[in-house]
C-alpha cells in the first residue's frame, strides 16, 4: 500500500499539471495543496520536481485509461463508445472553464523536448492509451484497429488542443460528428 503523503503529492501534482502545466506548478504549491509534510517530497521523490512529475504523469495516464475504458466499454458499439469518450472531454472542458483537458498534453508540449524522463513518461502515456484503444476496437472486431486507434488518438488530442485554444468545444463536436464516416472508412459497421 502506498503511503498517504506520497499519494497526495502525486494526485495534487497530476491535477496541477493538467490545469497549470509544468512551469506554473511549483513545489511549494504542491506541498501546500497536498497537505503533505515538506520532508516527504524529497523522501519519496529524491529527484525533486522531475521525479514527482513523472509519477504524476504515470498516475494520470493510468487513471485516464481506466476512466475512458469504463466509458467506452459501457456502450454497445465503437461509435457510441467513442462518442461517450468525446462527450467526457467536452464535459471536462465546459465544467472547468477550459482548465481541464488532456492531463498529459500541456506537460508534453512544455517539457518533452527538454527532459528525457518526462518525455519517456509522456510517450508511455500516449502509448498506453493507443494500445488500450486498439485492444478495445479489436475486441469489437473493428477492421484496421491499430491504424484507426492511432488516427483517433491524433484526432481527439488535436481537437482537444484546438478546443482549449478557442475555448469552444466545436472541434471536439466535429470529430464526434465525423466518427460514422471514419469508422465506415476503416471498414467497420460502426
Amino acid at each position: 500500500m502506498e503511503p498517504a503523503a506520497r499519494t497526495r503529492l502525486i494526485e495534487t501534482t497530476a491535477r496541477l499539471l493538467q490545469t497549470q502545466g509544468y512551469h506554473n506548478t511549483g513545489l511549494n504549491q504542491i506541498v501546500s495543496e497536498s497537505a503533505a509534510p515538506k520532508g516527504s517530497l524529497y523522501h519519496y521523490f529524491p529527484g525533486g520536481k522531475v521525479d514527482l512529475a513523472v509519477a504524476a504523469i504515470r498516475h494520470s495516464a493510468a487513471a485516464t485509461a481506466q476512466q475512458l475504458a469504463a466509458l467506452s466499454m459501457a456502450q454497445p458499439s465503437a461509435l457510441l463508445g467513442l462518442s461517450a469518450v468525446i462527450d467526457h472531454f467536452i464535459a471536462e472542458f465546459e465544467s472547468s472553464a477550459f482548465q481541464k483537458g488532456c492531463p498529459i498534453a500541456t506537460v508534453t508540449l512544455e517539457q518533452a523536448a527538454l527532459d528525457d524522463a518526462i518525455q519517456a513518461a509522456c510517450a508511455g502515456a500516449y502509448a498506453l492509451w493507443q494500445q488500450g484503444l486498439e485492444a478495445w476496437l479489436g475486441a469489437l472486431k473493428v477492421p484496421n484497429a491499430a491504424f484507426l486507434a492511432e488516427h483517433l488518438l491524433v484526432l481527439i488530442e488535436g481537437a482537444m488542443l484546438l478546443s482549449r485554444a478557442q475555448r469552444d468545444c466545436a472541434p471536439l463536436r466535429r470529430v464526434r460528428s465525423g466518427l460514422p464516416l471514419l469508422l465506415n472508412l476503416s471498414g467497420s459497421a460502426a
